[in-house]
């Protein structure tokens, strides 16, 4: 994958767009990825894979639930679990 600052992103935008039809481009900050440029093909292909993920792990719910494993943990216990993951993985652990 190619990478660009970006400030040089900024000032050869219209490469940039055009590698990124051909395969994503990574644009750093300060020396640290931020984003990803990709097509819209790509992207499409994505969100497509997410929501197929998202749509098994409510299916595997609705399973657990059918058979009656679920867990005796509050709504407030599993919020503070989801919100702790998503810290974490904003720090990068």
């Amino acid at each position: 994958m190619k990478t660009y600052t970006a400030n040089d992103a900024k000032q050869s935008f219209g490469m940039v767009i055009d590698e990124a039809l051909q395969e994503p481009v990574s644009i750093t900050r300060h020396g640290r990825p931020v984003v990803v440029i990709t097509s819209d093909a790509e992207y499409q292909e994505f969100i497509k894979l997410k929501e197929e993920k998202l749509k098994a792990e409510v299916q595997k719910g609705f399973y657990a639930l059918d058979n009656g494993d679920f867990s005796n943990r509050t709504v407030e216990e599993i919020a503070e679990e989801a919100l702790q993951n998503y810290m974490d993985k904003q720090k990068g652990e």
